[in-house]
């Protein structure tokens, strides 16, 4: 099992958009077998799924559950889910405050009993900095930093960044970002030079951004008000075709 996590310390860039969308997409046009983990105590992702809240991921961080007891079906054949609730919030407290086990892998730990029953793990994670986003990183083979070009997106990018050398060198970790998703992408100077920056600042960014069409916004909100993947409803607008450019490329990667 490959796991990746999509994450950036800004809200509102497109991380469970695009996180959920791929999940679909691999399990229909790769036929692969996803394990979903929603790791944002907003539990959007796990809405979209209708998923069963009363078992989620705070019970592997809290009550040493096992992740074949909280993984539950979805609607989709070929994605399983670990949901979340906002419960998340008191298990970041409630983690840190126990001194008597490891606290930064526990999901790592979890996900050994079925990463043989996988192909790729995907996480989404929320905009914070906190004990459970630690264990999704580590967990993480791959970590993906999703970001539009704005500049309060971007700086979500480097703060994450320090975040990351911190925790390496404080726990001897190895964590790393294994790139930047552009999403929202328009051609513009401006989009070039913010490239550039996050270049020349040691980040790799995908040659296949996300690219900003005026009809996208209204296409991803029906199709996930009608709780669908955007390959369900819209399969050839921008965003569809982008990020399947994108998973080409990435899997190609992995």
């Amino acid at each position: 099992m490959k796991t990746i996590g999509f994450i950036n310390w800004k809200g509102g860039v497109g991380k469970t958009s695009i996180s959920t969308n791929m999940a679909y997409a691999l399990s229909e046009g790769w036929d692969a077998k996803i394990l979903f983990v929603d790791n944002d105590k907003q539990g959007n992702a796990s809405s979209w799924f209708n998923a069963d809240c009363e078992h989620t991921l705070t019970d592997i961080l809290l009550n040493n559950a096992t992740a074949k007891e909280i993984i539950q079906k979805t609607r989709y054949a070929n994605i399983d889910l670990i949901a979340a609730d906002a419960d998340l919030l008191d298990a970041n407290f409630t983690v840190l405050k126990n001194q008597t086990k490891r606290q930064d892998n526990i999901l790592k730990n979890a996900l050994e009993e079925v990463k043989n029953e996988y192909d790729i793990c995907i996480i989404d994670n929320p905009p914070d900095s906190n004990i459970t986003v630690l264990n999704a990183m580590e967990a993480a083979d791959d970590i993906i930093a999703v970001s539009t070009i704005d500049r309060y997106s971007l700086n979500g990018i480097y703060q994450l960044q320090n975040e990351i050398d911190n925790y390496n060198e404080l726990l001897g970790l190895k964590i790393a970002v294994k790139g930047v998703l552009l999403n929202r992408f328009t051609s513009t100077v401006q989009s070039y030079a913010a490239i550039d920056k996050l270049e020349t600042s040691g980040f790799h960014v995908f040659d296949t951004h996300i690219r900003e069409v005026r009809s996208t916004k209204n296409q991803l909100e029906i199709a996930i008000n009608s709780g669908k993947s955007i390959y369900e409803t819209v399969p050839n607008c921008a965003f569809a075709r982008d990020l399947i450019k994108f998973i080409e490329k990435l899997i190609g990667a992995l």
